[in-house]
């Protein structure tokens, strides 16, 4: 039994995407497993959801409220999170944004902002994502977790 009352995401969008499919079809079987973990997906841009959700969908400017944890899931809005005042952090890095930087080679530092604060915990989606994060930005990834498992997620934030 887990001892996490609140499961906060933060995401660009709902949206037809795979990263939006696995979160959402994993909180809403947590919802089923779990209906006392309140869950909550806070997104940058309205999008019509791919699958519709079985728990609170809110624009992300409400998510400064949020005391505990929180869980981002993207360069951008691991950058406004890193402002918020909840008590832990985490990157979930579902995507290496910075690979297909094309602009310019001082974008390095904003990546670099995000992944080595350190009031930010790194989560992997797989052991190649690991490799790479630690090797580009000299910082240990907390734990790897593929693909949304819920399970895994609870186990992290109860440390």
């Amino acid at each position: 039994m887990s001892k996490v009352k609140s499961l906060s995401f933060l995401v660009p969008n709902t949206g037809a995407s795979q990263m939006s499919f696995y979160l959402i079809h994993g909180l809403n079987n947590l919802a089923k497993s779990s209906p006392e973990i309140d869950s909550i997906i806070f997104y940058e841009n309205r999008h019509k959801n791919c699958l519709p959700p079985n728990f609170a969908t809110m624009e992300i400017s409400e998510a400064w409220s949020k005391r505990d944890s929180l869980i981002s899931c993207s360069l951008s809005c691991a950058k406004k999170m890193i402002k918020f005042p909840c008590k832990k952090k985490l990157f979930y890095v579902w995507d290496l944004e910075w690979i297909r930087n094309t602009y310019s080679l001082q974008e390095y530092e904003n990546y670099k902002s995000v992944y080595c604060n350190e009031n930010v915990e790194l989560i992997a989606r797989s052991e190649e994502h690991k490799k790479l994060i630690e090797n580009a930005f000299n910082r240990k990834v907390k734990c790897v977790i593929s693909d949304f498992n819920m399970k895994e997620i609870l186990e992290v934030l109860d440390e």
